[in-house]
C-alpha cells in the first residue's frame, strides 16, 4: 500500500466550518480515484496547516493521480502543496482486527 501525505497552509482567516465546507465539496471528487482505497483530510487551525492522507493501491496510480494537473488544480484552490510518497508495508487494522503485510 502506497500513503501519501499532502500538506499545504492555509489562510488564518479561514475556520474550521468553511474549511469542512470546501472539503465536503470536494470528497466525492475521490470516490472515483483510480487505486484510491480512503482519503482522510486534515486540518490544524492553529497553524494554518491543512491537507490530508490519501491510501492507495500502488504507487503507479498515486502519481498518476497526483499529475501536474491535480498540483496546479490543489495550489490554486489552496496554496502549493508538499507532497510525500511512502511505502506502508504493515498496517494495524484494529476494526477489523487485523495485521496486514
Amino acid at each position: 500500500m502506497i500513503v501519501v501525505i499532502v500538506t499545504f497552509p492555509v489562510s488564518a482567516e479561514l475556520d474550521t466550518r468553511v474549511l469542512k465546507e470546501k472539503f465536503l465539496e470536494t470528497a466525492p471528487l475521490y470516490q472515483d480515484a483510480k487505486g484510491l482505497i480512503r482519503k482522510n483530510y486534515l486540518a490544524d487551525m492553529e497553524k494554518n496547516r491543512s491537507g490530508g492522507v490519501y491510501f492507495f493501491d500502488t504507487v503507479e496510480n498515486a502519481k498518476t493521480w497526483f499529475d501536474d494537473e491535480r498540483i496546479e488544480w490543489i495550489s490554486n484552490r489552496y496554496s502549493k502543496p508538499n507532497i510525500q510518497f511512502f511505502d506502508s508495508p504493515v498496517m494495524v487494522d484494529n476494526v477489523a482486527g487485523e495485521i496486514i503485510s
